[in-house]
């Protein structure tokens, strides 16, 4: 194993408008910090920090892609942004060819964060993306909405209330209290959802969907192939679909609220907490259908249950699984 002390230069190194991270426009002022670290395995890595101020602008909207590494977001209370880098690669000349670039905040308080590997060097020998890699911290105001594009890092946010749209290939995605409207994309990495406060549109491949403590008007969850797992799920309109895979859910019942749980290959288990006041009305199709001793099959197919006494400020929750089996419970 080698290990390098690298010294990098001020702000040249880190902050530029183009190919790596310089000086910033006028509109935002830097104060850059660099270091050094040593590569836990063979190669060579070097950490840098630069603390970005907004001018005349707070900063409204991040915006990063980064298909080299993970990337995490971490909100706070104040009006600067700091950000973290730790670039990773065998050798001297090729961590010289990775780049961090920070496009300087328009107008609208809109900050742009981009990686790249430049793709010839002194022997014009391209760099193989599983020979390299930056990973990124970014410490916002937790009032910034946040666009994230990874390729197979991990992308985690957490305090940030103004949502966003992150996107992964194979990389997990992990939110943690987070507000606002959020959107997930994710072709084969787990999604993790945990107190997030506002809608939620949530969408993966082949990966599983894990939901914790959602509390907002509407919460949609889609998987093609995985799992969709919910808990202590209070939003107020409910959509969770497979096409192959299994949904279980624990939810509270809420007035006038809707729950849409849907599968074609996958078993349902859905578990309602609801108050004394609360009426539900359930309906549900499978190979096998179980609503407790309220459930009734009717002549078009669909069983049925009503707990409480029907209105129509009462929850409605339908459930349909082509080839598996349906289970409903309300939880007193």
């Amino acid at each position: 194993m080698r290990s390098v002390l690298r010294v990098v230069a001020p702000a040249a190194a880190m902050l530029a408008a183009a190919p790596a991270l310089a000086n910033p426009a006028p509109s935002g002022s830097a104060t850059p910090a660099t270091g050094s670290a040593t590569a836990p395995d063979s190669g060579v890595s070097e950490r840098d920090r630069v603390d970005v101020s907004p001018s005349g602008h707070a900063f409204k909207q991040l915006t990063i892609d980064n298909p080299l590494g993970d990337v995490r977001v971490e909100g706070y209370d104040g009006p600067s942004i700091r950000i973290e880098t730790r670039k990773h690669a065998p050798d001297d000349d090729t961590l010289d060819r990775l780049r961090v670039s920070l496009i300087p905040p328009d107008a609208d308080g809109n900050v742009r964060i981009t990686t790249t590997a430049d793709p010839g060097g002194p022997e014009g020998k391209p760099v193989r993306r599983g020979n390299v890699r930056i990973d990124i911290v970014i410490r916002a105001p937790r009032d910034a909405r946040v666009d994230a594009t990874v390729d197979n890092g991990h992308l985690e946010v957490e305090g940030m209330e103004a949502g966003g749209e992150l996107d992964t290939a194979s990389g997990p995605i992990t939110v943690h209290h987070v507000s606002g409207t959020l959107y997930t994309h994710s072709v084969s990495g787990d999604t993790m959802l945990s107190e997030v406060f506002g809608s939620i549109d949530a969408q993966s491949l082949a990966s599983d969907v894990q939901l914790d403590s959602i509390t907002g008007s509407k919460l949609v969850a889609t998987v093609d192939r995985g799992k969709i797992d919910g808990r202590r799920v209070r939003s107020r309109e409910v959509e969770l679909t497979t096409n192959d895979g299994p949904i279980v859910l624990e939810a509270e019942a809420s007035l006038r609220g809707v729950i849409r749980v849907a599968t074609l290959r996958g078993d349902i288990d859905v578990r309602l907490h609801r108050g004394a006041r609360n009426a539900v009305l359930v309906r549900a199709t499978g190979v096998k259908v179980d609503l407790g001793a309220q459930g009734q099959l009717r002549d078009n197919g669909w069983h049925q249950a009503t707990f409480g006494i029907a209105s129509n400020d009462g929850a409605s929750i339908e459930m349909r699984s082509r080839y598996g089996n349906v289970v409903f419970a309300i939880l007193e």
